[in-house]
């Protein structure tokens, strides 16, 4: 028995279940059954399929218009789309896709208390490869950063050692040189510092705060709500709070910047209004996350002597490109969208330029991309509609208006481009009774149901419904297990 050695495909949409008794002719855009019974074309509904029968997979059509500006000789657009004939004992895998978000690649970079002398630079390479970086530039692209610099004229507090200080505090050097490689041109469209802050700072006596409590909220506040207030009192500094406000008094209070140096019982007044409000400080950990900016611009008081008081710090990176993307008025099957997400490396270097192995520890997480996204989906559904002699016009003069008149944009508004669908696959085949060649005698096809990733309702009806097929091709002899998320 030989195959070729492909599959004919085709793509179904699902967003409802007909119900029993309704003929294929009344379905709905989008609504989906397993129909056999092609004399009272009814849908099973979710019921037993009958073993030693053919069964079709049939989906309402999503053109509205059945013909070309009511010319019956171009006609039948909105008949349902349907699948050839399914013989239980020829399916020869059945299996489905697994609803995965994309997740960003992250680098995370840490050095310890000694790692940035003074007198010497603390250097960053960070590395950005992939699909999108090679098609933005044609070549993957590094940036260096380094932690020098004068905090007089840059005005990074705490960048310059003072007298007798022997290193620098690592946060800061950290901070500097990640400061450098996001303001860097060429891989600034690929990275960022990690959401929520990407300084994250360990020492014995960091007594960063995070919690407080006993409010008293003070007056002459205005009403809103307020991020990154800034605070007096206590023993540290660098504290700020996020807060609401209502009938001029603060009701509400979170903590924005944790600040440094503070201890328990301290109480801090929120500044504005009448400058009354205030807050206790009930807890300080010895770990806390900062933004760079924090680190650098106030928020954070850097130590002079990071050994002694067991200064680590950590900077994290994240991949963060945008692809260009265009709306449904202009859209073209040949239009690019991305399959692999921006991958990032970094590496500590010394003064010489050559890879520092006993400075730190740089930690690497890949990003995956989503499967399966609605662009992938509308491509597969405007293949299947070119198969029904249905073509897809673009890339002429006036391919908006053919769309719009050949019912093309009906396509476009159903499909969710934003959106993930779980896939649904099932193949089999039909064999070929006349086959003067002997050389293939069956072909093979493959059937695409896609189900948005939200709509748990109809993926259970799927998933019953593919439960009912495995039943009766082991029934007829076929002994096929589902294989289900597959990535």
């Amino acid at each position: 028995m030989a195959y070729f050695n492909h599959a004919f495909s085709k793509a179904f949409v699902v967003n409802s279940f007909a119900a029993a008794g309704t003929k294929t002719s009344a379905f709905t855009p989008g609504q989906f059954e397993v129909v056999q019974s092609w004399a009272s074309v009814q849908a099973s509904a979710g019921g037993p399929i009958t073993l030693g029968e053919l069964f079709y997979l049939v989906q309402g059509s999503f053109h509205t218009q059945d013909n070309i500006g009511n010319n019956p000789g171009h006609g039948g657009y909105s008949e349902s789309v349907k699948s050839k004939g399914i013989n239980p004992r020829f399916i020869s895998r059945m299996w489905s896709s697994e609803c995965q978000t994309a997740t960003a690649a992250t680098v995370k970079v840490c050095v310890d208390s000694d790692c940035a002398p003074c007198g010497s630079n603390l250097f960053l390479r960070l590395d950005v490869k992939g699909s999108p970086a090679l098609r933005f530039l044609n070549h993957n692209a590094y940036a260096i950063g380094d932690s020098s610099g004068n905090a007089n004229v840059n005005s990074y507090p705490g960048n310059c050692c003072i007298d007798g200080q022997k290193y620098l505090d690592p946060a800061v050097a950290l901070a500097k040189a990640a400061h450098m490689l996001l303001q860097d041109p060429i891989i600034t469209p690929f990275v960022k510092e990690k959401t929520g802050g990407g300084i994250e700072i360990s020492a014995t006596a960091l007594n960063a705060v995070d919690g407080v409590g006993s409010l008293v909220g003070g007056t002459g506040y205005t009403d809103g709500t307020y991020n990154d207030v800034p605070t007096t009192g206590g023993t540290g500094s660098g504290l700020t709070v996020n807060i609401v406000v209502a009938g001029g008094i603060v009701t509400g209070v979170s903590i924005g910047n944790y600040g440094n140096g503070y201890t328990l019982a301290d109480v801090i007044t929120i500044v504005g209004g009448n400058n009354d409000a205030t807050v206790t400080v009930t807890s300080v950990t010895q770990t806390a996350t900062y933004t760079i900016d924090k680190v650098l611009f106030g928020g954070y008081n850097p130590s002079t002597d990071p050994v002694a008081a067991k200064v680590t710090a950590c900077v994290t990176f994240q991949g963060a490109y945008v692809d260009t993307k265009f709306g449904n008025c202009s859209f073209d099957t040949r239009d690019h969208y991305e399959k692999e997400p921006v991958q990032l490396t970094a590496s500590i270097l010394d003064e010489t330029g050559d890879p520092c192995n006993d400075c730190g520890v740089v930690t690497l997480t890949p990003g995956t991309m989503q499967q399966t996204s609605g662009e992938t989906v509308l491509r597969d559904v405007l293949l299947t509609e070119a198969y029904m002699q249905s073509p897809y016009n673009q890339g002429n003069l006036d391919s908006a208006r053919i769309r719009e008149i050949e019912g093309s944009d009906d396509i476009l508004s159903a499909i969710d481009r934003d959106a993930l669908y779980k896939t649904y696959y099932i193949q089999h085949s039909i064999p070929r009774l006349n086959n003067p060649t002997g050389v293939f005698d069956n072909d093979q096809y493959v059937y695409k149901i896609y189900v948005k990733c939200t709509d748990s309702a109809n993926q259970a009806l799927m998933d019953a419904l593919i439960a009912q097929i495995v039943t009766v091709a082991n029934g007829s002899g076929n002994p096929i297990a589902f294989e289900p998320n597959i990535d």
